[in-house]
C-alpha cells in the first residue's frame, strides 16, 4: 500500500468511511449522487415522473402488460465504504486495487389510481420494489469497467453489474436511446405470431406516458424542465450491465425465480445533470432508465418469450442532504475519530 493510502488511514482491508475522510475523487462519478433523491414535480403536469412497464403471465391473453406510475425515494448514504484488494507482485511490487463506494436504499411506491392497478394488486400507496446494495468506484480497471453495482432484491434476486462513466457539455436533450417494452424471441428476433404484442402497442393505458418507448418520457419531462431556452450544462453518464462477456458479472436467482420467471440481463443507465431552466435558474437532475430481461415459461406462445421490464424515473436530490467533499489537500485521516479510534 502506498504512503498517502497509509497516511490517510485507508486499508486493504474494509472499513465504513464519513466524508470528513473522503475526497470527491475517491468516488469518481459517483460522488453527486450522495444524498436523497426524489421525484421531480413535472412543470403544469401532476403526472408522475416514475414510470414501470412490466408484462407478467396471464389466463386469457397469454400475458398481462402491467404500466405503473410511482414515486421513488433513493438514497446514497453519506458514508462510503472503502476496500482494497490485493493482487500479484509484478517487477517486485504487488499489485492493489482500492476501492471506494456508496451505500444505497431504494424504495419505489405506486401512484396508480386506475381500477386495472387495483385490481392488480399495486393500489396508490403501495410499495413494489425494495432494493439495497453498494454503487462502487473500483479504481484500476481490468476490462474498461470503473464502476460496479452491487444489489439484492426480496424477491430472491442479487445482481453484479459493471460500467463506467463519461462526462460531456451542452448534450441537449435529444441523448436518450430507445427503451423497448416489446418483448423478443431468446435470440432477440421479433416475435411473428400475428397480433401477440397488441396490448402493448395498441392499448395505451395512460395518454401522457409513452408505454412502447418509455425513454421517450426521460426527453419530454427533460424538455419540460429545461423550456425553450435552457438546457444541459454538463452531464455525468453512467452505465452498467450484467453484461459482460469478458468478466463476471450477472444475475442470481432461488430455484422458483429460476423457473418460472428467470431474470437473466440488466442494463442501466444514469444521468447526472447540471441544468438551467428558461430564466437562467441552476438544477442537478439524475435520470435513470433500467431494463431488466425476464424469461417466463413458454405463455400462448410455442417458445419462451424475453420480457423487457423497464423502469424510469426523473429524480431531484433534497437540498438537506446535499453533501460537500474535501480536497485531498485537506483532508485529515484522524478527523472525526476518538483516541480509541486512532
Amino acid at each position: 500500500m502506498n504512503l498517502e493510502s497509509k497516511v490517510r488511514g485507508l486499508t486493504l482491508g474494509a472499513q465504513v468511511l464519513p466524508l470528513s475522510r473522503v475526497s470527491a475523487s475517491d468516488l469518481g462519478a459517483l460522488a453527486p449522487l450522495v444524498g436523497v433523491w426524489e421525484n421531480i414535480q413535472i412543470p403544469g403536469s401532476g403526472t408522475p415522473s416514475g414510470w414501470n412497464t412490466i408484462s407478467v403471465p396471464g389466463q386469457d391473453k397469454g400475458f398481462v402488460f402491467e404500466v405503473i406510475p410511482y414515486s421513488e425515494t433513493l438514497t446514497f448514504n453519506p458514508v462510503v465504504v472503502q476496500a482494497g484488494n490485493r493482487g500479484p507482485v509484478v517487477n517486485g511490487q504487488q499489485v492493489e486495487q482500492m476501492i471506494f463506494g456508496l451505500l444505497y436504499e431504494q424504495q419505489i411506491v405506486s401512484e396508480c389510481t386506475t381500477d386495472f392497478c387495483n385490481e392488480r394488486g399495486f393500489p396508490q400507496g403501495s410499495t413494489i420494489h425494495v432494493e439495497t446494495g453498494l454503487f462502487l468506484n473500483i479504481g484500476n480497471p481490468n476490462g474498461g469497467y470503473t464502476i460496479a453495482r452491487m444489489s439484492t432484491i426480496p424477491h430472491g434476486n442479487s445482481l453484479l453489474a459493471l460500467g463506467s462513466s463519461i462526462e460531456t457539455e451542452n448534450p441537449g436533450t435529444n441523448f436518450f436511446s430507445p427503451a423497448s417494452s416489446i418483448p423478443t424471441m431468446l435470440n432477440g428476433d421479433r416475435i411473428n405470431q400475428l397480433g401477440y404484442s397488441d396490448q402493448i402497442i395498441g392499448n395505451p393505458q395512460f395518454a401522457a406516458f409513452n408505454q412502447i418507448n418509455p425513454n421517450a418520457f426521460l426527453q419530454s419531462t427533460l424538455e419540460s424542465l429545461v423550456g425553450t431556452t435552457g438546457g444541459v450544462t454538463n452531464m455525468t453518464v453512467i452505465e452498467m450491465s450484467t453484461n459482460t462477456p469478458d468478466a463476471n458479472g450477472g444475475i442470481l436467482n432461488i430455484p422458483f425465480i429460476q423457473t418460472n420467471v428467470n431474470a437473466t440481463k440488466m442494463d442501466a443507465t444514469f444521468w447526472i445533470e447540471d441544468i438551467t431552466d428558461s430564466e437562467g435558474n441552476a438544477d442537478q437532475i439524475l435520470q435513470y432508465s433500467q431494463t431488466i430481461n425476464l424469461v417466463f415459461p413458454a405463455t400462448g406462445s410455442a417458445q419462451p418469450i424475453n420480457w423487457p421490464h423497464v423502469t424510469i424515473n426523473t429524480m431531484r436530490k433534497r437540498p438537506e442532504t446535499q453533501m460537500q467533499f474535501k480536497s485531498l489537500d485537506t483532508l485529515d485521516p484522524t478527523e472525526g475519530l476518538t483516541a480509541s479510534d486512532i
